[in-house]
């Protein structure tokens, strides 16, 4: 089982800007709160065999205060950091908010040429966010990994069979999460069934039939 938690508020987050470069914002005092309330529940109700983040400082503050007493290596993980938000970086207005959701839209869609300008295209998001996941996903057992929400959907929508539709509308507030099984597709092998794992969870959203 694989639960992709996006992390917790940033100052960043409270400013509606586009924040993608790694280290980034950190934790506002409710991010943190978010964090400690997201690792209890994950915790509580699925067994929990190990923990990664990205290297972005959020996520990495994420992942050490909701998981931080039970696991004492957490390591940040290369690729799985947020989708690059190209010339967008750090802006809050409107256009710059449609121009970055118009790519995610591609991107649910599985058009591998979709294409932030100065960004990420989906083919260049997935080979490094695979790169990362995938070999965690192959293991026995759960692993928690923090990362980001627009990342996480992207990678849900590509990994597992869900409308872009259904992508779409399904935003992923902070410290909220998705939860795959990359053993169900037909062969029961995470890398060969890439694009057919199962929806287990979708933050509180109903799963589409």
């Amino acid at each position: 089982m694989l639960i992709l938690l996006r992390h917790g508020q940033t100052t960043s987050n409270v400013d509606h800007k586009l924040d993608t470069v790694l280290p980034g914002a950190e934790l506002t005092e409710l991010g943190r709160e978010q964090a400690k309330a997201a690792g209890e529940e994950i915790l509580a109700n699925y067994e929990v065999d190990r923990v990664v983040s990205s290297q972005a400082t959020r996520a990495k503050q994420t992942a050490q205060i909701g998981f931080g007493e039970r696991f004492t290596d957490i390591p940040a993980i290369d690729g799985i950091h947020e989708v690059h938000a190209g010339r967008w970086e750090m802006h809050n207005s409107r256009e710059a908010h449609e121009a970055y959701l118009t790519a995610f839209r591609g991107f649910y869609r599985r058009q591998l040429e979709a294409l932030i300008d100065g960004g990420d295209t989906l083919d260049i998001f997935l080979s490094r966010y695979k790169g990362g996941l995938l070999p965690l996903a192959s293991q026995e057992g759960t692993t928690v990994a923090v990362s980001h929400g627009g990342a996480i959907r992207a990678f849900a929508a590509n990994a597992c069979e869900v409308s872009p539709e259904f992508a779409e509308v399904s935003y992923l507030p902070n410290c909220q999460y998705v939860v795959l099984d990359p053993t169900a597709g037909p062969t029961g092998d995470a890398v060969e069934d890439f694009g057919q794992w199962r929806v287990v969870r979708w933050a509180e959203y109903p799963l589409p039939d």
